[in-house]
């Protein structure tokens, strides 16, 4: 979960995601970060991800992101 939390930090350091348990309804992230940090995550964690996954539910909070990687096989420290 501590590197999804650093990717969101570069997207938008001042936010604290940690506090937030629905990024988008807070207003932390947009359409545009949500490419971003799609590809960001597809990058660090060397996964492929479909374009039905970039969906807002699956980008509410830490776990959404990391369900999400899970149900690709990524396994999170």
């Amino acid at each position: 979960m501590e590197k999804i939390l650093e990717m969101l930090k570069t997207l938008h350091p001042e936010h604290d995601y940690e506090a937030s348990d629905d990024f988008i309804s807070d207003g932390l992230i947009d359409s545009i970060d949500l490419q971003e940090l799609f590809a960001m995550l597809e990058e660090e964690f060397d996964v492929e991800l479909a374009g039905t996954d970039l969906t807002p539910q699956n980008f509410r909070s830490l776990d959404s992101i990391a369900e999400l990687l899970a149900d690709h096989g990524v396994v999170l420290d």
